[in-house]
């Protein structure tokens, strides 16, 4: 409970510190829009499947958007000094940890609410539950992972620039299942259609598990310098 609480009071804290400063999240909102734009006219939707194109064109967006809504997870924290003074409070480096990813995955979970109608708008992208499902699944399992070596590259000068270099190998995975289950959903076919060991579902949701342990319990090592 005490876990919980903590996690919770933190990211409480984040986002509404976002929702006072209001600056990562209309940059995100525009950068989102404007990537869609550049992507309607560079791929010319009236001559080629939008449709087709959705699924890459979706994740291509959504990572670098991780990239920025991760980035500043703990750089903000870092420059003011107050993450060493929460690490001296009672509350434990992994409840924290928790607390800023659940507030890192809302913030790029608002980002995917206007990603998605767009992409029905400027692609005409058929956005179904099982679409949103899959894109939230592969969200918790980036947020976790993302927020980790966010901290680790907040404590280098070169933060900008390495947190691409270790996200981006070990985001390939969230990728490849999850282009895979948005483009069955998009095609409308069953996912019980697929045999049991295929379903991209089933696979984003082990992958979540497995990155959430081993980003808690390396958030103690991380955040204590």
């Amino acid at each position: 409970m005490r876990f919980a609480a903590v996690a919770l009071a933190v990211a409480r804290k984040d986002l509404r510190a976002e929702l006072r400063g209001r600056e990562l999240l209309p940059a995100l909102a525009q950068f989102v829009v404007l990537a869609l734009v550049i992507a309607n006219f560079a791929f010319d939707a009236s001559l080629v499947d939008g449709p087709r194109l959705s699924p890459g064109i979706l994740w291509l967006v959504l990572v670098f958007a991780g990239l920025v809504a991760f980035g500043r997870t703990f750089a903000t924290e870092k420059e003011s000094g107050s993450l060493e003074a929460m690490m001296l409070t009672p509350a434990g480096a992994a409840a924290i940890f928790t607390g800023k990813a659940v507030a890192a995955a809302a913030l790029l979970a608002a980002c995917e609410a206007v990603l998605l109608p767009a992409m029905a708008v400027f692609l005409g992208s058929p956005i179904t539950p099982l679409v949103v499902l899959s894109v939230l699944l592969a969200t918790v399992g980036m947020a976790a992972i993302g927020c980790l070596f966010a901290a680790l590259a907040a404590q280098t000068r070169a933060r900008e620039l390495l947190l691409p270099v270790l996200a981006l190998p070990i985001w390939v995975p969230f990728v490849v299942v999850g282009g895979r289950a948005v483009q069955v959903a998009m095609s409308g076919q069953p996912l019980t259609a697929l045999p049991l060991a295929g379903q991209p579902l089933l696979v984003l949701a082990d992958f979540d598990i497995l990155f959430l342990v081993i980003a808690t319990l390396a958030a103690r090592f991380v955040l204590d310098d």
